[in-house]
């Protein structure tokens, strides 16, 4: 039994041999390894290192017009849908010209009135010039073209009061619909009372004769604006039967003024080149109010000011389109812009021309920044900047948001070590670089970072032999073991 303890208590002292230990016979002398970091190393990464950042962006068209009416009118087509694909010129809507169309007359006779004077007086036929005043038959006649022209005048004025009474009444009748909530005939109040409820049911009898008052002020009004309505509408047509026998009135009464005046020229040898000129300068202020009866007339017909897609229609046939109100909203799709907001620190970040990406519902488009605010925006308090919006955006609607991602802050030519190989001492940051074989724990300033690297401002060179692992010994002035190395 002693034998076996004693072997036992040797091969104890045997497994202990680095620690002194007494009572095994003999003093064993401890033997201390040799202590060695051995860590991977390479010298920093000279270069650049920026930062991304993703914004919630608003696309819209970058070139979007407002198609305003050049005049107040009845609509009587609407060509056009929102959604609908259009080239520049196309028509949108037609409006009623009656109005405009009589002007246009009025200045065609008036234009041919002038010509037919010049051409008696000094045409080919002609070899004087007559002295009107002195032929009381040439006077009558000019006298009764000035007066049915006079007449011409009123009426039209008279004809576009009447419409715009009757635009008032229509407008009023429309408002009275809606007041009293019925969409064509104003019957359809009674019938809705008589519908549901029973006059001789307690509960409903107060519910029916409430919508049945209702009923009566609705007839008793409705009435009334459309008897002005009916009256207007038989003065209109009574106005256009007037306007089309006066100017059927003065062609004829001009065929008596030009007969006058050849019967005239024949009978009077004297030329007056004053009066040519004066009848030179009528045909030319008949030209010009062609020309702008011509003007007001191709203001009735709405048409695109570029090409693109409907984005808004603000019109309907028998509404009044005025030039108040935009009539169509047209926007070029083919140049979509994201607009986003950004910090004053983000913004002195950010230079034209940058490129950016755009998301939306999973699809990317590259862009570059075009435009970069120089003012707070007073809504959001932030500068505002755009983006173009490459590709094929067909697909991107206006007003819907996007992410845009960019550049935002960068270092360059910066000293950049992983982001791992900087240790914190409180608040000071350090690393370890290797110097004649030994750890040498080294204080730095450190600027931008990201997760994987960090730029080191102050304490570190582009040649220093910097330790990117970790080690359990690895400790100041201890030896290392290098195992990589980008550098020597």
């Amino acid at each position: 039994m002693k034998k076996i303890q004693k072997k036992l208590a040797i091969l104890l002292c045997t497994a202990v041999s680095s620690v002194s230990l007494w009572g095994c016979g003999e003093q064993v002398v401890e033997e201390a390894a040799e202590d060695v970091a051995t860590v991977e190393a390479s010298n920093p990464e000279i270069g650049s290192l920026k930062l991304s950042n993703s914004f919630i962006a608003t696309i819209n068209p970058d070139e979007s017009v407002y198609v305003i009416p050049k005049t107040t009118a009845e609509v009587l087509a609407v060509n056009v849908e929102a959604g609908d694909v259009v080239q520049e010129g196309d028509v949108l809507a037609v409006l009623d010209d009656t109005m405009a169309q009589m002007s246009m007359k009025n200045a065609q006779l008036q234009l041919d009135n002038a010509q037919h004077a010049y051409n008696l007086a000094y045409g080919d036929a002609a070899t004087t010039l007559t002295d009107m005043e002195t032929d009381s038959t040439l006077d009558q006649a000019a006298d009764g073209v000035d007066n049915l022209q006079e007449s011409l005048v009123d009426a039209m004025d008279n004809l576009q009061y009447y419409k715009d009474m009757l635009a008032d009444e229509e407008a009023e009748l429309s408002d009275l619909k809606k007041e009293y909530d019925f969409t064509n005939d104003v019957d359809e109040i009674k019938d809705y009372a008589e519908d549901n409820f029973d006059p001789n049911n307690p509960k409903e009898a107060a519910e029916y004769a409430a919508v049945m008052q209702r009923y009566q002020n609705a007839a008793t009004k409705v009435g009334s604006t459309e008897a002005k309505i009916s009256n207007y509408k038989t003065t209109i047509d009574q106005l256009e039967e007037s306007i089309d026998k006066i100017q059927k009135q003065i062609d004829s009464t001009y065929n008596s003024y030009s007969q006058a005046v050849t019967s005239s020229n024949i009978n009077n040898g004297e030329m007056r080149e004053e009066q040519k000129k004066v009848s030179q300068n009528s045909i030319s202020a008949a030209q010009l109010g062609i020309e702008q009866a011509q003007e007001s007339l191709d203001a009735y017909t709405i048409t695109a000011t570029i090409s693109g897609v409907i984005e808004t229609v603000n019109v309907s046939e028998h509404d009044f389109a005025t030039s108040s109100n935009p009539a169509f909203v047209i926007s070029n799709k083919d140049a979509m812009v994201a607009t986003f907001y950004v910090s004053e620190d983000i913004r002195n970040t950010f230079s034209t021309g940058q490129s950016v990406s755009v998301e939306k519902d999973g699809r990317e488009y590259a862009g570059e920044i075009i435009e970069i605010g120089s003012a707070i925006d007073q809504t959001t308090g932030l500068f505002k900047v755009k983006a173009t919006v490459g590709g094929d955006t067909s697909a991107l609607l206006s007003g819907t948001k996007a992410t845009v991602t960019t550049d935002t802050y960068h270092e360059n030519n910066a000293v950049i070590a992983p982001y791992e190989a900087v240790y914190y001492d409180g608040m000071e940051a350090y690393v370890y670089t290797v110097v004649d074989g030994k750890a040498k724990k080294t204080y730095v300033t450190t600027g931008l970072y990201d997760t994987e690297r960090i730029v080191i401002s102050e304490g570190l060179s582009g040649t220093d032999m910097l330790i990117t692992t970790w080690s359990a010994q690895l400790r100041d002035g201890v030896d290392v073991s290098i195992i990589a190395a980008a550098k020597e």
